[in-house]
């Protein structure tokens, strides 16, 4: 199926086409040799003598280390043939045999049948072309071989190949017979024009003894043929073309096509008389020449073309006139050209010399026709052609057969009429000065254009405004209306006077977009020539109350007729009306590439402010509308208080070094992690798409370290003058809509606590996923919906976040701990304040000027910069998620570093980071809940309650064996090993006073987590004391031997066994105890005294 923009290709196919392995797409671009797992060759975008192009197949990637280009299959032939995604995805898959299919809901079953009829066309010519070449190259027939002769003649062997050229052979029903041995549909072939129905009722083959040139579409698959006869019947036409059918029109199609929209940078195309001369120029690699297959060149073939480039190059054919002032060849470009022109094309020249054939006279020489195919045999013979000005070029003919004054005064006003559409200054120039030269002097030129454009306006302008107003009367007419005065009134049936049904007209402004209820913006005028502006929804302009009700909330505007009479003046105004896409989130705009803020668009380096309406046009060739600072809504403060915050005003001159490095003077070096993280939230988006969670920025501080002002400070890129929320007075939905209010940008929460409601801990671990608030969709289908964040999240607070560890190892953990400043500290911390009081909106479009380097170069640089955290990190126990937090703001910067200017470097970037992941996960295992497992413990055995030989066990062993294990462990010298009796345990825990801990987990998570610690053994049956409830052991009297024994009573659980020394050292716990006489106790604590008594005085002690 030919591919269109209204066709949407289905996830299957494109989930398939990505399956394939990417060297076997690439192959036929380059040719690829493996070094390890990598393969390597000639980059195919740029000029290179060592191979600088890699492809891992493991990934299915390439890159290019020298242009930088990468990605996948899909976005290697989007870059190379110049295709759309879509276009590339079928592209590719037409080329590996996989069926392309689409989402059929999107299309009509009538468009469903066409779409499968052209195919079906398509799918007969790939079929016939088979045939064609296999006679073309045929062994065993003279006619075959007489046509290689013909073709190889005029274009190389080689590049037949590439083009597609065969041959029809003169016996037809050859040709027939092929047909319907493939069982190819008989019909088809006659829409085609393949077969033809003789006077006789009997078919036969169209094309007989031709070379068959393939004419391509766009993407490349044959849509007819433009044939060239090389028999002996002089009376058959030199020439044919393929029948019209639904895939084909001369009209409409320009050969080759396919191979010049492929080449991205193309200057200008190169505009020949046909096929033939076309496939000269890219046989000697002017792939950038094209042609129409008929004389003139239709308003559609040009803009064809225009989708391409602006520059034109004619050449030509050189005929000989007979009988009139210029050949076909000229007359075809004059106004060929001059229709370019007008279309809005810089248009040239390349003129061929007439052909020169020796006399049988001595030394005379006659002249005939030339054509590309013919004189230009390679590239120094075309760039030998003399280039003019198409006007230029036009001058010199006319004026050189005009034989009067009458003729050079026509010849003036057709020349200055062309020159009126040059919109460059220095081409029209040029043009005046060298016309001057040919004819007349610089002013009669400048006059004639001048009288052009005002006989231009003549025609055209007067009328036109005539017209329009004629136009709106007789559209008003058509739906019973018309417009006296300021209002409006219905033309009566038969002999009914017209009655007035309004005392104001609407005029439409704006249609903004919405699946459920849209708005419409008009500027009402009343009799009196009171304007005002109003915005109507749609569902107040389908009920007529609250329609009257709102406009006449607004003055003196008074609807008078019933619900019939304003439907006929919707129906006028919506078809008048042009529609606005509403900016719902403020930020980046993936859809449309790019960044709104409250008052204004930034696109392609510009800021594109709102108009008093709150619409910017010409973006992408659409209007949006921002409503926040809409004249609509100037007196209502109570809402868009959000978008009105966010506006880029322009006011403030820092440099971006400057502010970083004010930045630092106050907040050291954790200024220049949270500025990296600002950075980040900038390009979320990208750095989403390769990590699939983003950090939440933590600022953790005792009041007065400065932590909420950093945070305020990094904010002011977006927005400046507002306090963030408190988390103890917020509500969870108050939150969600705070971070989903924009994309790409830094939302601050201020006031965290431990004892925050659990829902909002919840809530705040979902972020780093991308995760936020699940609630009913009430607009659209009624279903549960997960808002998606996309922004990033500063944290404040006075508690470290460790309430939940999962949220703890969310975050970017930086600390602050100092509260007392002297007087220069507490001055550069003021004129930072007032610095981003004026807002830092400046600064944010300077950076975001660099996406398209970031989001080319982030992926691999995130890759390369993980590589060497984890190798610096090697021997070291990090947390997963606290590694890959810190690797985000460090790839960030590492990608703009070339391009910002900031006073630290990415090394000591780096150093910054290992230091704060190492702080970060130490007080993460610190904190953990086996940490607080473990402490417990030691707290139950200081105080009695956790008892040796009865909880607990230290056994000192120079090798263990755990049940269910064949082999032992073997230890260099005794080691102790702690036996911990769980059920014994399990007792103590579950008799605590709620604590943090048993807020955080229930005893088998406890389980589940000890027996995960690298500290872990396994499991081993011993023996243990059992107590009774007063804590004492519990034992039986025997008489062994007449006397009565005490026995204590033991049982012998499966004791969960841990490396002790590993648990000492990582959570510093100690359960060995000593025994020593109290008369001991008190001589140690003398000696103790007196050694620290001599040492002050100093004095040896012995």
């Amino acid at each position: 199926m030919e591919f269109t923009e209204d066709d949407m290709i289905s996830e299957t196919t494109i989930q398939k086409v990505r399956e394939l392995a990417i060297e076997d797409v690439l192959s036929p671009y380059v040719r690829l040799s493996r070094k390890g797992s990598t393969l390597m060759g000639l980059c195919p975008f740029h000029t290179e003598k060592t191979g600088s192009f890699a492809v891992t197949p493991s990934r299915n990637l390439f890159h290019c280390f020298s242009c930088n280009r990468g990605g996948d299959s899909i976005t290697f032939i989007m870059e190379k043939e110049n295709l759309s995604f879509s276009a590339a995805v079928e592209f590719i898959a037409r080329n590996h045999n996989i069926p392309v299919k689409y989402i059929s809901e999107e299309r009509s079953e009538e468009q469903m049948s066409e779409a499968r009829h052209r195919e079906s066309l398509l799918t007969v010519l790939d079929a016939v072309q088979t045939f064609f070449l296999q006679n073309l190259k045929a062994t065993d027939k003279e006619e075959s071989l007489d046509a290689r002769a013909y073709a190889y003649g005029r274009w190389h062997e080689e590049f037949c190949a590439f083009a597609g050229i065969g041959y029809a052979p003169k016996d037809g029903q050859a040709f027939m017979d092929f047909c319907r041995n493939k069982a190819l549909n008989e019909e088809l072939l006659y829409e085609l024009g393949m077969f033809k129905r003789g006077e006789d009722g009997n078919t036969y083959a169209m094309f007989r003894q031709r070379i068959m040139i393939p004419v391509r579409n766009r993407w490349g698959r044959i849509i007819a043929y433009t044939a060239r006869y090389i028999g002996d019947n002089r009376k058959a036409p030199k020439y044919i073309n393929s029948a019209t059918s639904m895939i084909y029109s001369k009209g409409e199609t320009v050969f080759g096509i396919d191979r010049a929209a492929r080449l991205r940078d193309a200057d200008y195309y190169i505009i020949v008389e046909g096929a033939p001369d076309v496939l000269r120029m890219q046989s000697i690699g002017y792939d950038n020449t094209v042609a129409s297959l008929g004389t003139a060149w239709s308003d559609s073939q040009f803009e064809q073309l225009k989708k391409y480039v602006s520059s034109l190059c004619f050449i030509p054919d050189s005929d000989i006139a007979e009988g009139k002032p210029y050949g076909p060849g000229f007359e075809a470009v004059m106004t060929n050209g001059a229709a370019a022109i007008r279309k809005g094309f810089h248009v040239t020249v390349r003129e061929l010399p007439f052909a020169e054939i020796p006399s049988e006279a001595e030394g005379e020489v006659q002249y005939s026709k030339n054509d590309a195919d013919s004189y230009i045999r390679s590239r120094e013979d075309y760039t030998s052609l003399p280039e003019k000005h198409f006007i230029i070029w036009l001058a010199q003919k006319r004026f050189l057969v005009a034989s009067s004054m009458v003729e050079e005064r026509k010849c003036v006003a057709e020349i200055a009429d062309l020159l009126r559409y040059i919109k460059d200054q220095l081409v029209y120039d040029q043009c005046i000065e060298q016309l001057s030269r040919l004819y007349g002097k610089v002013k009669l030129w400048r006059d004639a254009v001048t009288q052009a454009r005002g006989e231009a306006r003549r025609r055209n302008d007067k009328p036109a405004a005539m017209n329009e107003m004629q136009r709106e009367a007789e559209l008003l007419r058509q739906f019973g209306l018309f417009v006296r005065e300021n209002c409006y009134y219905s033309i009566g049936e038969d002999d009914d006077e017209p009655s007035r049904i309004s005392n104001f007209i609407m005029e439409p402004l704006f249609h903004i977009e919405d699946e459920i209820n849209g708005t419409r913006i008009f500027r009402m005028r009343n009799m009196y020539n009171v304007c005002r502006v109003i915005e109507l929804k749609e569902s107040e302009l389908c009920s007529l109350s609250n329609f009257q009700q709102k406009v006449g909330s607004l003055g003196n505007y008074v609807w008078l007729a019933k619900i019939d009479k304003l439907n006929r003046v919707k129906e006028y105004l919506y078809s008048k009306t042009d529609t606005a896409e509403r900016i719902r989130k403020l930020g980046w705009n993936a859809a449309e590439g790019f960044f709104a803020f409250g008052n204004g668009i930034f696109f392609a380096g510009t800021f594109n402010t709102v108009d008093d309406l709150g619409i910017v046009r010409s973006i992408n060739g659409k209007a949006f509308y921002i409503p926040a600072t809409s004249k609509i809504y100037l007196n209502n403060p109570e809402i868009f208080q959000f978008e009105r915050l966010m506006v880029h005003e322009n006011r403030n001159g820092i440099k971006l070094y400057d502010y970083v490095k004010r930045l630092m003077e106050v907040f050291g070096e954790n200024a220049s992690v949270a500025f990296c993280y600002l950075l980040a939230t900038l390009f979320r988006d990208i750095i989403f798409r390769r990590t699939r969670h983003f950090p939440i920025l933590n600022l953790f501080g005792e009041k007065g370290t400065g932590k909420t002002t950093l945070a305020v400070s990094l904010q002011s890129f977006f927005l400046h003058g507002v306090d963030p929320p408190n988390l103890g007075v917020t509500s969870v939905p108050a939150m969600n809509d705070r971070v989903s209010q924009a994309v790409n940008t830094l939302a601050v929460l201020d006031e965290y606590k431990n004892d925050l409601d659990i829902r909002k801990i919840a809530y705040l671990k979902g972020l780093w996923g991308g995760g936020g608030q699940t609630k009913k969709n009430t607009n659209t289908d009624g279903m549960a919906a997960q808002t998606i964040v996309t922004t990033g999240v500063a944290l404040c607070g006075q508690d470290k976040p460790t309430q939940d560890m999962a949220l703890y190892t969310r975050v970017i953990f930086l600390a602050f701990s100092k509260t007392s400043f002297n007087q220069n500290e507490k001055r550069a911390y003021e004129d930072l304040v007032s610095v981003c009081n004026m807002g830092l909106t400046h600064l944010t479009l300077e950076i975001l000027g660099h996406r398209e380097l970031f989001e080319k170069n982030f992926p691999e640089i995130y890759s390369i910069t993980k590589r060497e955290l984890a190798a610096k990190l090697e021997n070291e126990t990090i947390h997963d998620r606290i590694f890959g937090n810190w690797v985000i703001p460090l790839a960030t910067f590492r990608t703009l570093e070339t391009v910002i200017d900031v006073p630290f470097s990415y090394a000591e970037l780096f150093d910054t980071a290992i230091k704060g992941i190492r702080n970060q996960n130490e007080l993460a295992q610190e904190s953990s809940e086996i940490a607080d497992f473990w402490s417990m413990l030691q707290g139950f055995q200081t105080s009695g309650k956790c008892i040796e030989k009865a909880h607990y066990r230290i056994r000192y062993m120079k090798s263990f064996r755990p049940l269910s294990v064949k082999e032992d462990i073997e230890f260099k010298e005794a080691r102790p090993i702690l036996y911990l009796n769980t059920a014994a345990v399990a007792s103590l825990f579950n008799s605590r006073n709620a604590g943090s801990t048993s807020n955080r987990s229930n005893w088998s998570t406890i389980m589940s987590y000890l027996k995960s610690h690298t500290s872990y053994l396994g499991l081993k049956q011993d023996r243990f004391t059992i107590l009774l409830p007063s804590g004492l052991p519990d034992y039986t009297i025997d008489i062994v031997n007449g006397e009565q024994v005490k026995k204590v009573k033991v049982n012998r659980p499966k004791a969960l066994c841990f490396d002790y020394l590993q648990l000492k050292e990582t959570f510093g716990l100690d359960l060995e105890t000593e025994v020593v006489a109290e008369v001991q106790d008190m001589q140690e604590e003398v000696i103790t005294e007196m050694q620290h008594t001599f040492k002050q005085n100093e004095f040896d002690f012995t």
